[in-house]
């Protein structure tokens, strides 16, 4: 058993890692060494930090070696090298004979690895599911910084799967029941301290959208003034709206009277059944004010997506607990972007709501913060330091989000006003 454990872990951080360098082939070594903008690092930056990352919590936390390479250590750590200072950075070629390196001497480890210790890093594999999850994670943030590229800067990959739209569902709201239900990650799988521990929680009854917020109902915020009546925006809201001088969703452009947008490898008229992507929380917040709703709470967006009042039991997915599959959602940069919404019925929740499982994050109103008995774990820094009241809980995956980071109870989270993550908006409202 422990040998068909570790072969599975090896295929898997194999495949992992031969994903990742098919998204650094989208462009020239020379754009992946420049900041894409807005002060983020380089593209690059990432390929190393990922080896490092896999390479301090397995072979020196878990193992007791000594490290690789210290100077890897040092400039490819987010705390010990801040953004400004990440330049000069080796060669693709250089990060690529690291990541080798470091991959080799951990699979020498799995060959006779004991999974049943008592150890929590090591049960079942833990440590190296969160080394996997991570690079998952950085995949789709490459995806963000790539997608700041100007499309001409990259190059397009054949597109995997083919768009079938076959489903045009009602646009209204779906009323989730008054109750309780199970939230957060139980301890029978992989997740992060964040998910835990599993608490009951009884919501009374509220009306969640069934759709995202498409780009053609945004439009029609825009164009009735939205960015311009202070109404619907909060004081924080409005001061970053007025700073960063936001008019628009990031990746939009208006050409004489017509909206066009940028996708990752061209830009076109604005598909107006597809989500509105590139939106902060404050924008997000303005909207649902626009349509006389709300921001979900973190926990009615759970219960929407997860809860199956029948079985009076929790889904792993918003469709159930089968693994994710293109026919289910859009996930895995299979289509390399946004779909319309509502075309994946069969990955409909037991609420009857469409897209809560990929396409693009679903900002909540809820501020990232530990559950009641949180403990951290394995290090304070994946959560505990980002309970700061700033940052915003985001739901559901996007196209770019890898299959197990999609689980109802996956809490990704970001600052109010960050706009390059694919994250969309869909409302609630008291029942």
């Amino acid at each position: 058993m422990a040998n068909l454990l570790a072969e599975e872990i090896k295929r898997l951080l194999t495949d992992a890692r031969l994903d990742t360098l098919k998204i650094f082939d989208l462009a020239r070594e020379s754009e992946l060494h420049e900041s894409p903008g807005f002060g983020f690092r380089p593209v690059i930056w990432h390929l190393a930090h990922i080896g490092v990352f896999e390479g301090y919590w397995i072979l020196q936390k878990l193992f007791n070696e000594n490290s690789m390479d210290e100077r890897y250590d040092r400039i490819f750590d987010p705390i010990n090298t801040p953004r400004e200072e990440s330049r000069n950075l080796p060669s693709r070629r250089e990060m690529e004979a690291y990541l080798t390196g470091v991959r080799e001497r951990i699979f020498r480890h799995l060959d006779g690895f004991d999974f049943n210790e008592s150890n929590p890093m090591k049960r079942d594999g833990f440590i190296f599911r969160m080394v996997l999850e991570h690079e998952y994670q950085h995949q789709e943030t490459l995806a963000y910084l790539l997608h700041m590229l100007s499309p001409d800067k990259k190059i397009r990959p054949q597109a995997s799967i083919p768009l079938n739209i076959s489903s045009s569902p009602p646009r209204d709201m779906v009323t989730v029941p008054a109750g309780p239900f199970q939230m957060g990650a139980s301890d029978h799988s992989f997740a992060y301290d964040n998910e835990q521990p599993q608490h009951a929680i009884d919501l009374p009854a509220f009306k969640i959208d069934r759709l995202l917020a498409t780009n053609e109902e945004y439009a029609r915020f825009v164009e009735e003034g939205g960015y311009e009546r202070r109404e619907f925006w909060s004081d924080e809201g409005w001061q970053w709206r007025e700073k960063e001088n936001w008019t628009s969703p990031l990746y939009w452009r208006l050409d004489e009277k017509s909206w066009r947008g940028r996708r990752m490898f061209d830009e076109g008229s604005l598909d107006p059944q597809h989500p509105v992507t590139g939106v902060s929380w404050y924008e997000a917040e303005a909207y649902a004010r626009f349509m006389g709703k709300r921001l979900p709470t973190e926990e009615e967006w759970e219960k929407a997506a997860s809860w199956d009042e029948v079985r009076k039991g929790k889904r792993r997915f918003a469709w159930g607990d089968t693994e994710p599959a293109p026919a289910l959602c859009n996930f895995n940069f299979h289509f390399w972007g946004t779909t319309p919404v509502g075309i994946f019925p069969a990955g409909a929740s037991a609420t009857g709501c469409l897209d809560m499982t990929g396409n693009v994050w679903e900002w909540t109103s809820t501020p990232f913060a530990g559950y009641a008995g949180f403990r951290a774990f394995p290090y304070p820094e994946y959560s505990g330091v980002w309970f700061d009241g700033d940052h915003r809980v985001l739901r559901g995956g996007s196209w770019a989000t890898r299959a197990p980071l999609l689980r109802t109870t996956f809490r990704n989270f970001f600052r109010r006003h960050f706009r390059i993550a694919f994250a969309g908006i869909r409302c609630a409202v008291d029942a």
